[in-house]
């Protein structure tokens, strides 16, 4: 299966065009491959890059005090470090390979080899992934406060 063949299936680019697609799958520099316990990205560090899991899964953690808490894991098709791309601060959190992982590295040179309208549909489709995030963060607040005391 070609790069070209496994985007095609993944959700962000459901509104892309053939042409638009296969622009993106060309974009070689942008593909990384890791193997197992590699860190991905280091919480603290600065960087900008946004990343889509092509292939494999990762594991997203925090350190609070000496514990490192486990605060997610993704599949294929997920996007991770939307945040620090947003907002230009350092990274929140440490995402970790959890087997052998490819993913596309956006970062400034990804961005800068598409045309405007292809960028848009991208930075769209992740601010209506983060409105979803925030609304299901919203709803386990709800679960959980309807458990407390007031």
């Amino acid at each position: 299966m070609t790069l070209y063949d496994i985007l095609s299936k993944m959700p962000i680019f459901a509104r892309f065009s053939d042409e638009e697609k296969r622009a993106i799958s060309e974009i070689e520099h942008s593909i990384h491959k890791y193997r197992r316990g590699d860190q991905i990205i280091e919480e603290g560090e600065h960087s900008t890059s946004l990343y889509l899991l092509v292939k494999g899964a990762v594991l997203i953690t925090k350190k609070i005090d000496e514990a490192t808490i486990r605060l997610a894991r993704l599949g294929p098709g997920e996007i991770f470090g939307e945040m620090s791309f947003f907002t230009d601060q350092p990274r929140r959190t440490s995402v970790m390979a959890n087997d052998k992982v490819l993913v596309m590295k956006m970062d400034e040179d990804f961005f800068d080899s598409l045309e405007p309208r292809v960028k848009d549909k991208i930075k769209d489709y992740i601010i209506s992934l983060l409105i979803e995030r925030l609304d299901k963060m919203n709803d386990s607040i709800m679960q959980i406060s309807r458990t407390m005391p007031f």
